[in-house]
C-alpha cells in the first residue's frame, strides 16, 4: 500500500511564542491568474512577519511570489507528518548526514538484524528523539545499501560469482547483512531460471551489504562407479558452469578464441602430454618421460584454473592416446588432487567418476565413453541448455588441430563433420590482418577436412593465406602449415596407389608435403610435434608411387629429427 503523506512546515524561532505558518501547495501549471492574496515576504526568517508589503514605486519593477528565491530551511525546520498508514501524526526534523551516522548502527541492528518493519523502526527511533518521515528513511538506507530484499542486479551478479565458483569447485552460497540468500526463492516468485538472467563477462565487485562464502563442508559424496550416462551428464554440467567463465573478450572474432587458447599454459601441459604418448608410441621412452614430467607439472591447472576449452582439448587427447598407462595416470592424478584440496562440484566428480571407469571397464568401452561424451558436448543446443550464444562454435578449431596419429581416424572423423563453418562466421569479423589469416585458416582446416580437401574453395583458402602470411614479421609458420599441408592433400587425391611417381598429381603432393616438413626440420618445437607425423606421411605417400630410396631418405630424416628432441628439457611459459 502507497503511504500519502502531508507536510506543514513550521518555522519556529527558539525566542519567539508563535511561528508563522505556510502550507505548502504546488501552482497549477497554465497561465498565472492575478490574485488578491497578499504576497509572502522574501525571507521565511523566524523575524519576518506577514503584514502587506509597501506599494512598489511605478518605475521600479514589480516581484512577484513565484519569482523570488526558495527559502532556506534553518536547523531547527521541523515538519509536521500525518500518515495515511498509521493514522498518527508526528513531527519529523531534518537532519545532516552526520546525525544520520550517529544512528546508522542502531537503525541497522532494528532494520536488519532483528528484521523489524520500517514502522517498528521509526517508532522505536522516535522514542529515542529521532524523528524522520518514511522518504527520509529510504533515502538513507538507499545510500547504506539497507536492503531486504534482492534486487535483478544484484541476483545476475551473484550467479556470476556463483558460476565462477563453480568452475573451479567452490560451493557457494551468499549473505545479505548476515542472513543467508534464497536465490532459487527469487527465481521461483519471478517465475524464470538462472539462465533467464545469464550474462557472459566477469563478475562485478559484490556490493558491501553481500558476502559470498564456502558452507562448511557437507558429508562426502560417494562416488558410485557410475554409468556412461551419468558420466556424459556431468560433462554437460561441467560445459555450463565453464562456457561463463570468459577466457577472451566478448568482442572477439569466434574463430580468434582457440588461438588465445595456444598460449594457455594448460594447453602447453596437455601438449606436452600428447608428445609424450607418441614418443613411448615410437620407443623414445626416455625422452617420452621427460616430455610427460612436464606435462604433469602444470596438469593441475585443470583442477584451479580451467576452462571449457582444456576440457574439450583434455577429451580429445584421450580420444588420440595409445598408451594406456598414460591414460589411466591422468584421470588418476587429477580426481586426486581435487580430492586432496578438497575441490566440489561436477568437474571434480567427473575425474572422479572417469577415474574409476577406467579402471573397471574394458577400454574400448572406456573409448566409446569419451567419444559419446565429446559428441554429446559439440551437440549441445546452447539456448536450451542455458550457454552464451557461440559457446560451441567457439571450440570447432580446437577438433582441426593438427596431430602426429589419431586412434580411431573414423570416429573422429564423425566428430569433425559435427561442425558448422556457418556458426563461426556470426558475431564480430575480424578487423585486422592477422584475425583474418586465422578466420582463413580456421575455414580451410574445417572445409578441408570436411571435404578431403577437394573443392576451388580449398584452392583459393590456400592460396589466400599463404599471401597474407607475407605480411607477417613472426609467428607465420602454423599458417604456411595450414595452407600448404592442404595444398598437399589437394593434390594428392588423383593420385592411387601404384601409379607412377611421374605423375603430376604425385610430384605436386609430395613438393608441397616437403615445403611442410622442412618448417620444422632441423629444430625441436613442443607445439608443433605434429610435424614428425607429417614426415611419416611423406615417407608413406614415396612408398606408395614406388620411389623406395626417397621412402628410405624421409625414415632417416624422420630419426634424425627424432634425435634433436632434448633428453633434458624444461617448458618456459
Amino acid at each position: 500500500m502507497n503511504e500519502y503523506i502531508f507536510v506543514t512546515n513550521n518555522y519556529a524561532p527558539a525566542s519567539a511564542p508563535s511561528s508563522a505558518l505556510m502550507v505548502a501547495h504546488r501552482p497549477q501549471r497554465g497561465s498565472v491568474m492575478p490574485s488578491s492574496v497578499p504576497t509572502p515576504p522574501a525571507s521565511l526568517s523566524p523575524q519576518s512577519t506577514q503584514s502587506s508589503p509597501a506599494q512598489s514605486p511605478p518605475d521600479e519593477p514589480v516581484t512577484h511570489s513565484h519569482e523570488l528565491e526558495p527559502a532556506q530551511p534553518s536547523p531547527n525546520q521541523m515538519q509536521t507528518v500525518f500518515s495515511s498508514q498509521t493514522g498518527e501524526s508526528y513531527r519529523s526534523q531534518q537532519h545532516t548526514a552526520q546525525v544520520w551516522e550517529s544512528h546508522k548502527e542502531d537503525i541497522r541492528r532494528l532494520y536488519l538484524d532483528e528484521n523489524r518493519p520500517l514502522k517498528e523502526v521509526m517508532a522505536i527511533m522516535r522514542q529515542r528523539g529521532f524523528r524522520a518521515t518514511v522518504r527520509m528513511y529510504k533515502s538513507r538506507f538507499d545510500k547504506w545499501g539497507f536492503s531486504k530484499n534482492n534486487s535483478k542486479r544484484e541476483v545476475v551478479t551473484m550467479l556470476q560469482v556463483q558460476r565462477q565458483r563453480n568452475a573451479l569447485g567452490k560451493r557457494t552460497t551468499f549473505q545479505r547483512n548476515g542472513r543467508e540468500i534464497a536465490i532459487d526463492a527469487y527465481l521461483k516468485r519471478k517465475g524464470i531460471s538462472q539462465y533467464d538472467l545469464a550474462e557472459p563477462g566477469i563478475a562485478e565487485s559484490l556490493p558491501e551489504h553481500l558476502r559470498c562464502i564456502t558452507p562448511p563442508p557437507e558429508t562426502p559424496l560417494v562416488i558410485q562407479t557410475g554409468g556412461a550416462l551419468s558420466l556424459q551428464e556431468l560433462v554437460l554440467q561441467t560445459a555450463r558452469d565453464l562456457a561463463w567463465t570468459p577466457y577472451c573478450p566478448a568482442d572477439f572474432p569466434l574463430v580468434t578464441s582457440a588461438a588465445v587458447y595456444r598460449g594457455d599454459a594448460l594447453r602447453c601441459a596437455i601438449t606436452d602430454i600428447t608428445n609424450a604418448d607418441w614418443l613411448f608410441h615410437v620407443g623414445h621412452y626416455k625422452r617420452g618421460g621427460v616430455m610427460c614430467e612436464q606435462g604433469f607439472k602444470s596438469l593441475h591447472l585443470m583442477v584451479t584454473k580451467p576452462s571449457i576449452y582444456g576440457l574439450l582439448h583434455l577429451l580429445l587427447f584421450h580420444l588420440d592416446a595409445y598408451n594406456k598407462g598414460i591414460i589411466k595416470e591422468v584421470w588418476r592424478y587429477l580426481a586426486a588432487y581435487s580430492a586432496t584440496i578438497r575441490v566440489d562440484g561436477p568437474l571434480a566428480r567427473l575425474f572422479q567418476g572417469i577415474s574409476k571407469f577406467i579402471n573397471t571397464h574394458e577400454f574400448d568401452e572406456y573409448w566409446n565413453l569419451i567419444f559419446e561424451c565429446t559428441e554429446k558436448l559439440l551437440l549441445i543446443e546452447e539456448q536450451s541448455a542455458g550457454l552464451p550464444e557461440g559457446t560451441i562454435a567457439r571450440l570447432y578449431p580446437l577438433i582441426f588441430i593438427p596431430r602426429a596419429h589419431q586412434y580411431k581416424q573414423g570416429p573422429y572423423r564423425r566428430l569433425q563433420n559435427r561442425c558448422d563453418w556457418n556458426r563461426l562466421t556470426s558475431g564480430t569479423k575480424p578487423r585486422v590482418p592477422e584475425e583474418m589469416a586465422i578466420y582463413e585458416a580456421s575455414e580451410l582446416l574445417i572445409i578441408g577436412a570436411q571435404n578431403d580437401w577437394q573443392g576451388e574453395r580449398v584452392l583459393d583458402l590456400a592460396q589466400s593465406v599463404l599471401e597474407k602470411t607475407k605480411q607477417f614479421a613472426y609467428n607465420t609458420e602454423f599458417f604456411e602449415y595450414i595452407a600448404m599441408n592442404a595444398l598437399a592433400h589437394y593434390y594428392r587425391a588423383d593420385f592411387k596407389p601404384g601409379d607412377p611417381s611421374t605423375i603430376p598429381s604425385h610430384q605436386l603432393s609430395v613438393q608441397f608435403l616437403e615445403q611442410v616438413c622442412r618448417l620444422s626440420e632441423g629444430k625441436w618445437d613442443p607445439d608443433l610435434g605434429y610435424f614428425m607425423g607429417d614426415l611419416e606421411k611423406l615417407e608413406d605417400w614415396y612408398r606408395e608411387a614406388g620411389d623406395m630410396s626417397m621412402a628410405d631418405d624421409v625414415h632417416r630424416r624422420w630419426r634424425n629429427s627424432l634425435e634433436l628432441i632434448p633428453i633434458q628439457w624444461e617448458r618456459v611459459h
